[in-house]
């Protein structure tokens, strides 16, 4: 952990999870939850077009919702020592710069933040006049990008959350600035435990995502669930979909005559996903696009194989030692991958222990979080 007394960190986010909506960004929460554990004051606030400030508690931490005039009044009788945005785009820049003049800051980008993530997905996601409204959007961000990067504030630097999502910012911003860090997102190895998997496990395959774009590849799962469907002994296999989203019905229709696939509707707590982790032995996550992969990282922390989509991203923290992996776009291979867990127990088992391991030496937030403390005290004493 880096030295020194406690930080006062002030986390400016896009959004935050609430309890009856706890996917929005948790990733940031598990931070916030972290940077408590390790001593520090930590604040929560949510940048929004709203004229009277709200508030909303989760897990104990408090995470405040207003204006940009709110933030800065806020800011300023606490007094933080660096800032922690998230989700930073053209859009958090007019809340933010107030303080830029008076506070260090760092922000992380996570996906649509860069603007060929997000026409990449308004690709996949969008057509006709949607398309192009959202491509505007787009060019609008990639115009701020390359304004801001000429000469932005002295004590401000980006965080990438992998080398992948690097390359797709310099694909429209070729000089990513020397300040730039690349730290992964943390993940918690107390909470996803590691204990060995029986050899039955293989048998039980994990399907957890949103059901909102067609970026998560949900459509190539279905396909591959089809495929092993039509297969000798396909009975053995057990499959568990939970998730929710605008596609989800129209995307798990052709699901519905198999007795073997099971669907849960809802976005589920962190507790019940690591114990839906500690009832299966295989996690099939297909991808199109991405910067990381938590849903994936922490199915891994548990001991489950990965089963999914050789893209950059998922590369950087995915091997054929530790999981699947077929090439984009391909739902036969998906199948193969959740075959060879079935009629090869060993390696099942070789697998998961790898799975394991690697998220423990690379991600793990044990890890990650003093790394990111670091750069935080480092941005807060220059």
């Amino acid at each position: 952990m880096s030295s020194g007394p406690p930080l006062r960190i002030l986390v400016v986010t896009r959004s935050y999870p609430a309890p009856g909506d706890l996917y929005q960004y948790p990733f940031v929460h598990r931070r916030v939850l972290a940077y408590l554990s390790y001593g520090h004051e930590v604040a929560v606030f949510r940048p929004a077009n709203q004229p009277t400030p709200s508030k909303h508690r989760i897990d104990g931490v408090t995470c405040r919702s207003g204006s940009s005039e709110a933030l800065a009044a806020f800011a300023d009788g606490w007094r933080p020592d660096v800032v922690a945005a998230h989700g930073f785009s053209e859009a958090q820049w007019p809340a933010l710069a107030p303080l830029a003049e008076r506070y260090p800051i760092r922000a992380w980008l996570h996906g649509s933040e860069i603007p060929e993530f997000a026409r990449r997905k308004a690709e996949w996601d969008l057509a006709g006049e949607e398309r192009a409204a959202a491509l505007e959007v787009i060019e609008r961000r990639r115009r701020f990008w390359r304004e801001f990067l000429l000469a932005p504030p002295a004590r401000f630097g980006l965080v990438f959350v992998s080398h992948a999502a690097v390359d797709l910012f310099r694909h429209d911003l070729p000089d990513v600035p020397g300040a730039a860090s690349v730290i992964p997102n943390p993940i918690d190895t107390d909470l996803f435990r590691y204990q060995p998997k029986p050899a039955a496990q293989r048998f039980g395959v994990l399907m957890l995502r949103p059901f909102d774009s067609r970026g998560y590849g949900n459509d190539l799962a279905v396909s591959a669930i089809l495929q092993l469907s039509d297969e000798a002994g396909s009975d053995r296999l057990r499959f568990t979909v939970v998730g929710d989203g605008p596609l989800m019905d129209r995307t798990l229709a052709p699901l519905r005559h198999l007795g073997n696939v099971a669907v849960e509707r809802g976005f589920v707590s962190q507790a019940r996903i690591a114990a839906l982790h500690r009832e299966h032995g295989v996690f099939l996550v297909p991808t199109r696009i991405d910067t990381q992969g938590v849903s994936r990282d922490e199915a891994m922390s548990s001991g489950l194989v990965p089963v999914t989509n050789a893209i950059p991203a998922v590369r950087e923290f995915v091997d054929g030692e530790c999981g699947e992996l077929a090439p984009p776009e391909d739902a036969g291979r998906l199948a193969s991958g959740i075959r060879r867990m079935v009629e090869d127990p060993a390696l099942f088992e070789s697998h998961s222990a790898a799975a394991a391991a690697r998220i423990r030496r690379q991600t793990a937030a044990a890890l990650v979080v003093p790394q990111e403390l670091a750069l935080l005290r480092s941005a807060a004493d220059a």
